[in-house]
């Protein structure tokens, strides 16, 4: 790695560098180098009193294979205008610079060089933007969806790995601290892993840098897309998207509160409690699987009065539909809680398990005809209302898109440690991974703005940003409330594994359950997957589809059919503590499965204790540099101080916007409420009147109610 004051940037110039033209939303043409460029930069954060600071001590380019630094704010624009000059850079030919994480190297440079056209989905981390007119920086996190370290491993093109223990962080370092071959080292590394990740993209779109998708979610939509666009007459294809496209704003709303993600949660009985020979079942790629196999809204939506429980009884047996309901003297008919509190406007004098409704006096939610389907096994109620009520036809979803799911799937199972098929392994996996996040996007995200210093929220239009996604984008092949009824019938599936297993279930996770007694239900299993197959073998026929490809082989020739439920094994020791919390002992190996906890620097320090499941409980501390935890806070504000680093040298330090990281410790803590209800509520459905865990919720502004019934 060469200093930038030492590197001849004329090697750039000569190296034959080759361009590719674009058009931006304005239509202009845009001409980029096509090579890979990244940047990274490593930071010092520390405290001068009380008031917390942070600093630039070094900067890392990759500039097409040559690696630079630089060590302070003026090398950094030395470098940039030396690209300027050497590449004659401009508003109109540019280059893309990719930064993994982008959002915090953001934090730094926005208090010394410009920026415009900021894309960002959150405040603070950009996706993309224009700094100084001509670098085109981009967040190749968003790109990958994992980690520089996990980027790293799945390289194909060439064995690399993100150094570790190389940079201690909590060493104060400056811009005049000496760094050794090491530390040199690392800072390279991370900036070579971008090179060589970015090459591979490149390969994967052509050779054209530009052609790189934004996000990951960019590569299964274009595929799709194509593919459509292929296997179809696409005009007509189209017309098929806006004719049942949720334009009317009321019914988009009514979807979007209706939608819910994956259940995760613990079984209250177990809570606490270190069980023996501990089941774990999961289903093989449950959402692709029920993306298949079920079927979906595909037929514009009607607004429906119901007029009477018979009416409302047809509807939800024979049509998909979507509807607000309040719902009086709710009770729970089984240990396991499926009803999210977050998911209720209305929500009276209600008992609660961990976030998940126990009994409640009235509630008012919203709801498909598979959620109410499934919240009629699980809980009882006296008084019924509807509310706004919409109705569609079901169908399955276009052919093109299950061959679409099929592909990544058979490309995920067939090639997985094929020698020379890396690279489609890991696009197909990829693809697998992010079919999902492709058809549930929101359309109505609010605008993320950035003014050159602060980020603001500008509320989108529902209606124009409804007929902006789905009439006027001519490359929009999906709707969202396919996404809705995608997670709704996947819940459905693992519903009924946990109807069936029901007081042997101790926690479930999406698309695995673990339970009790294994045994007692592998029959039951075993007919589940048997229907799970017919199912699929049913829409595959349908759409004459070879049947053999919901059922591919690995390279040893096991078949891995799609759906079923898989068993992953029998842990020696589980506990959980809730959702997203639990520990557990297989292979004789203590291991967590805590959110926001880093595993492997936590386990360690918990298995020094000796009796780890005891450890394991509520109140469980966790010291800062034993849980990858770290708390970011952003500064705009400028300094300009003395420091003195690590090794006693002394330099003038100066940031005018940064961010200052710190370890974080960690204490597992349940909350009051969860506490209340374990120690208060075991009889699960009594005693909702006694005990009130949320104080009474505000109604809502408007009356809602279309109709008025009984149903005992």
């Amino acid at each position: 790695m060469i200093n930038v004051n030492d590197f001849d940037f004329d090697i750039l110039k000569n190296s034959n560098l080759q361009t590719v033209t674009t058009r931006n939303r304005d239509n202009q043409y845009i001409e980029y180098y096509n090579a890979p460029f990244a940047f990274d930069i490593e930071t010092s954060s520390f405290y001068d009193g009380e008031n917390k600071r942070a600093c630039m001590y070094i900067f890392m380019f990759a500039l097409n294979g040559n690696y630079i630094y630089g060590r302070t704010w003026e090398d950094f624009d030395f470098t940039l205008n030396k690209l300027r000059e050497v590449l004659q850079l401009n508003e109109y030919r540019r280059i893309i610079i990719y930064i993994h994480n982008l959002g915090y190297e953001f934090q730094f440079l926005i208090g010394h060089e410009r920026f415009k056209d900021v894309f960002a989905r959150n405040a603070r981390h950009p996706i993309k933007c224009t700094m100084n007119d001509c670098f085109d920086l981009k967040c190749s996190l968003m790109l990958s969806g994992m980690s520089l370290a996990k980027t790293a491993e799945d390289l194909t093109s060439v064995k690399i790995q993100k150094l570790t223990g190389d940079l201690d962080y909590k060493l104060l370092r400056t811009w005049k601290t000496p760094l050794t071959k090491e530390e040199f080292g690392y800072c390279e590394h991370d900036v070579k892993i971008l090179h060589y990740f970015i090459l591979e993209e490149m390969a994967k779109n052509d050779n054209d840098i530009t052609k790189i998708p934004l996000t990951k979610t960019g590569y299964v939509r274009k595929y799709c897309q194509n593919y459509i666009k292929k296997h179809t007459y696409y005009p007509k294809y189209r017309e098929k998207i806006k004719k049942i496209a949720p334009v009317n704003k009321d019914l988009f709303c009514l979807l979007h509160k209706s939608f819910m993600g994956g259940y995760t949660h613990a079984n209250y009985m177990y809570v606490g409690m270190v069980l023996e020979n501990v089941a774990s079942i999961d289903f093989t790629s449950s959402y692709p699987s029920v993306m298949i196999r079920k079927k979906y809204p595909m037929q514009p939506f009607t607004k429906v009065h119901i007029k009477n429980l018979t009416d409302f009884r047809y509807c939800i047996k024979n049509y998909p539909c979507v509807f607000e309901v309040e719902l009086t003297n709710v009770v729970a008919k089984k240990c396991n809680h499926i009803l999210s509190r977050s998911k209720c406007s209305v929500c009276d004098n209600a008992i609660v398990d961990n976030g998940r409704i126990v009994s409640a006096d009235r509630i008012f939610t919203y709801f498909t005809d598979i959620d109410f389907k499934d919240f009629e096994e699980f809980y009882s109620y006296e008084h019924l209302s509807i509310g706004k009520f919409y109705t569609s036809s079901y169908g399955y979803l276009p052919k093109q898109i299950i061959e679409c799911a099929l592909k990544f799937y058979n490309d995920k199972t067939t090639l997985k440690g094929v020698a020379g098929k890396e690279v489609e392994y890991l696009v197909g996996k990829g693809m697998l991974n992010s079919l999902f996040g492709m058809c549930v996007t929101n359309p109505v995200n609010d605008d993320i703005v950035f003014d050159g210093k602060e980020w603001n929220t500008e509320k989108k239009d529902i209606s124009e940003a409804l007929q902006e996604n789905y009439i006027k984008n001519k490359k929009q092949v999906l709707v969202y409330q396919w996404g809705v009824w995608i997670t709704a019938w996947a819940r459905h599936e693992l519903f009924k594994g946990i109807l069936e297993i029901n007081e042997d279930v101790i926690y479930c996770d999406t698309d695995s359950i673990k339970f009790l007694n294994y045994e007692n239900y592998e029959n039951w299993i075993n007919e589940y997957n048997k229907n799970c197959i017919n199912e699929i073998n049913k829409a595959l026929t349908y759409y004459e589809i070879d049947l053999n490809l919901a059922k591919p082989k690995t390279i040893k020739g096991i078949k891995k059919p799609l759906g079923v439920w898989d068993f992953e094994g029998i842990y020696k020791k589980f506990k959980t503590l809730g959702a997203k919390r639990y520990a557990y002992e297989e292979n004789e190996k203590f291991n967590i499965t805590v959110s926001g906890l880093n595993k492997k620097r936590a386990v360690p320090y918990i298995v020094a204790t000796l009796q780890p499941f005891e450890f394991f409980d509520n109140e469980m501390y966790i010291p800062k540099e034993y849980t990858g935890k770290n708390t970011l806070t952003y500064i705009n504000e400028p300094y300009k101080i003395m420091v003195k680093d690590y090794q006693g040298n002394y330099a003038e330090v100066e940031e005018n916007t940064y961010i200052h990281m710190e370890e974080q410790d960690y204490n597992m803590s349940l909350s009051e409420q969860f506490i209340h209800y374990l120690m208060c509520g075991t009889n699960f459905g009594s005693g909702a009147k006694e005990h009130t865990l949320f104080e009474k919720s505000q109604e809502l502004a408007t009356n809602f109610w279309e109709c008025d019934y009984n149903e005992k």
